[in-house]
């Protein structure tokens, strides 16, 4: 965009004007950008701790993880705007780098409530033993069965 500007002799010259569309494209790339940034290195940073059998502090990630989809859908809408062939190039990108971390992120999390699923049986399977005498197991008793 271009406004017109006379000089001392009367010619027309040509003002160069910032286009605000391409403003709010760069702006509205930039905050999608960074939302999945954001995302990413939450996820990386569980799933580094989860490989490294090492506790993530959940809490934490749990916030982030929440901020950071509120933050990507906030920004998708407004990039649905600007959406050309390079921006949906740029967007398929970014989400697919995203989603793949994700798949990593979501085994490693079903690895790890597995683990946790067995150690909890073990757990009571164990307390099962300490509450009998060994006369009879509760839940063969239960189950209408005696030893």
């Amino acid at each position: 965009m271009s406004v017109a500007q006379y000089n001392d002799e009367n010619t027309v010259s040509q003002a160069n004007i910032p286009n605000n569309d391409l403003i709010g494209r760069d702006w509205a790339i930039t905050k999608f950008m960074a939302a999945v940034k954001g995302l990413v290195e939450v996820v990386e940073y569980e799933s580094m701790m989860l490989e490294s059998h090492g506790t993530p502090d959940y809490e934490e990630v749990n916030l982030r993880k929440t901020r950071g989809l509120r933050d990507l859908n906030q920004s998708m809408k407004d990039v649905a705007r600007y959406m050309d062939s390079n921006v949906e190039t740029e967007v398929a990108n970014a989400l697919s780098d995203l989603q793949v971390k994700l798949h990593r992120n979501s085994e490693l999390l079903q690895t790890h409530l597995e683990a946790v699923r067995e150690l909890s049986q073990i757990v009571q399977m164990a307390a099962r033993a300490e509450d009998t005498d060994g006369t009879y197991d509760p839940i063969l008793v239960n189950a209408g069965r005696h030893k």
